[in-house]
């Protein structure tokens, strides 16, 4: 069984509103990486940052989605991953956010594979930077590890794969599926408007 787990929890300042249900080319931003998870993983769990996030988010989801709140305050993504990884059923969970409108099938799949057996697969630049929030982790062996960093008041959510072993570090270099939008994160006006841009231009026939 494998898991989603879509965070929705951030303050969203520099838009000065939800920006997972800030509408993008005529449905929700989350919408996004929840329709492209949501084929490929038996369960799908979003996780927002307060009590008054939760039926808006419910509102604008499929009903099989599952909506949750934060287990502890502070609005970090590793609470959320926290919280996420709690309650998820699968043994492997894709971590993701909810401002990431370009996710597709292969880069996930291929994650998933990569995996398998091992505590966690991400990507990883050139510059040595790993995307924490576009990435597979291993329910048994990175719950306890960002529990640990929490209580440590560590709240670096990259932290729980780079502290584990056994960990698949996979280079953006020589993959057979386009990269160029997947780490697209939509947290400015600017950001928006081009997203929707592409958004529009790949519904065209």
């Amino acid at each position: 069984m494998r898991t989603a787990i879509v965070l929705a929890g951030g303050s969203s300042s520099r838009l000065g509103c939800d920006k997972g249900l800030r509408l993008v080319a005529g449905k929700p931003l989350v919408s996004y990486a929840v329709d492209a998870l949501h084929p490929l993983v038996d369960e799908v769990i979003l996780v927002v940052g307060s009590e008054a996030q939760r039926a808006p988010y419910e509102a604008s989801l499929p009903a099989s989605v599952k909506v949750l709140v934060d287990r502890y305050p502070g609005g970090s993504p590793l609470i959320g991953l926290i919280t996420g990884l709690q309650a998820a059923k699968g043994e492997y969970a894709f971590v993701t956010a909810c401002d990431m409108p370009f996710i597709s099938r292969e880069p996930v799949e291929f994650l998933f594979h990569r995996a398998r057996g091992r505590n966690g697969a991400v990507f990883i630049k050139s510059n040595g930077w790993i995307e924490p929030l576009l990435a597979v982790y291993r329910v048994a062996g990175c719950l306890p590890e960002a529990t640990r960093l929490y209580r440590a008041n560590d709240l670096r959510i990259r932290m729980v794969l780079r502290n584990l072993r056994d960990v698949e570090y996979v280079p953006l270099s020589g993959l057979d599926f386009e990269t160029e939008l997947l780490f697209y994160d939509t947290d400015t006006e600017e950001k928006i408007a081009f997203a929707e841009r592409i958004i529009k231009e790949k519904s065209v026939p």
